[in-house]
């Protein structure tokens, strides 16, 4: 069974290689209802976005809905393609091919509602967001209930709140984004938009000065945080990532500088002794394990253990509490009184033998 495209794919690729995509996907996949939706998906991001995706597929358009049996998808979508035919009798001939008259064509038309005349509307030039980078940030429910984020990111910074709710709703009727047989986009629930640029300051060491704001990359890469990546192929992954990659930034193939390292370490230990490729490794082995001796020579050494640090020792009662007397500090004749009492107790006999004494 052919490989469906990603949303990653459909929201981040450029509009050369997506165009690729959808008409290498047309080539594999006969079923026109697939394809239509996959247009439909181009049609909201030229509509939410500042890029420009005018004039993608559009033979591809005209094929579809001229020469394919016509079919439900194909009937509801149609009103939203009528800029693809620039003569008036195709435009003709796919109506009388798709609906039975006009009144089923305006029935249908209707049901787009302001989705339509949104898709069709200029966004603001690049020029005028003075290098500014916002992104869409949304909010779904999916066919079981559960919410998930989705993020797009080149945003137009002056879409109002009505034309995203519109092509938002537009973006939940279609059938093709699923995650384990589950659609993902069903009932809008919030959508926000952030700025998401960023002011380099420093680059590969040195100072930037007056540099133009340059987009973050991941936050607005309109991949969900559930996305699986092994769904992608490999050019859909190399693509992301030249996608995701800063200014400036060159994506090289380290493989290659691998396999240099590998034989060139071949050579050496083929054409050195054992002990020369002993002694040769033992640097490598410093840098790795941070050791000052040879790897070869001296084993490695073992730290003595530290003794255990003793705890110290609960404090004594008088440390830990000092006494502190509280009483009233002694008058001076208190002082007296307690002086005399005092002499009379070194006496035998106390007061008595001193009034014997005086009596005599």
């Amino acid at each position: 069974m052919p490989k469906i495209l990603t949303q990653i794919t459909l929201f981040t690729m450029g509009k050369t290689n997506l165009e690729k995509r959808i008409l290498k996907a047309q080539t594999e996949t006969p079923d026109p209802d697939i394809i239509v939706q996959y247009l439909v998906a181009v049609l909201i991001r030229q509509c939410l976005c500042v890029s420009d995706f005018a004039g993608i597929c559009s033979d591809l358009i005209r094929e579809i809905f001229l020469f394919a049996e016509p079919t439900e998808v194909m009937r509801k979508f149609c009103p939203l393609f009528r800029h693809a035919f620039k003569s008036g009798k195709e435009w003709d001939q796919v109506l009388k091919r798709l609906y039975k008259n006009t009144k089923q064509y305006h029935r249908y038309n209707n049901r787009l509602g302001e989705s339509k005349r949104y898709l069709r509307e200029k966004t603001t030039p690049v020029e005028e967001l003075e290098g500014q980078q916002y992104k869409i940030v949304s909010t779904f429910e999916d066919a079981i209930g559960k919410v998930h984020t989705w993020s797009l990111r080149d945003a137009d910074p002056k879409s109002s709140a009505i034309k995203i709710d519109s092509v938002l709703e537009l973006m939940s009727t279609l059938t093709i984004f699923e995650k384990d047989d589950v659609r993902r986009f069903v009932k809008v629930v919030n959508s926000e938009i952030d700025n998401c640029t960023r002011d380099i300051k420093i680059r590969n060491g040195e100072i930037v000065e007056n540099t133009d704001p340059v987009d973050e990359g991941q936050p607005g890469t309109g991949m969900s945080p559930e996305a699986d990546l092994d769904d992608l192929s490999e050019e859909e992954k190399l693509e992301l990532v030249k996608y995701l990659l800063p200014e400036g930034i060159v994506l090289t193939d380290t493989r290659m500088e691998e396999l240099k390292d590998d034989v060139s370490a071949k050579k050496v230990s083929s054409n050195s002794t054992p002990e020369q490729s002993i002694t040769a490794t033992a640097p490598k082995a410093e840098s790795t394990s941070g050791s000052t001796a040879s790897a070869v020579k001296e084993p490695p050494k073992t730290e003595a253990k530290k003794p255990a640090v003793q705890k110290p020792m609960a404090l004594s009662a008088a440390k830990k509490r000092p006494y502190v007397n509280y009483q009233k500090p002694k008058s001076k004749k208190q002082k007296e009184r307690e002086y005399e009492e005092s002499l009379l107790k070194k006496t035998k006999k106390g007061k008595s033998d001193s009034r014997k004494r005086k009596k005599k």
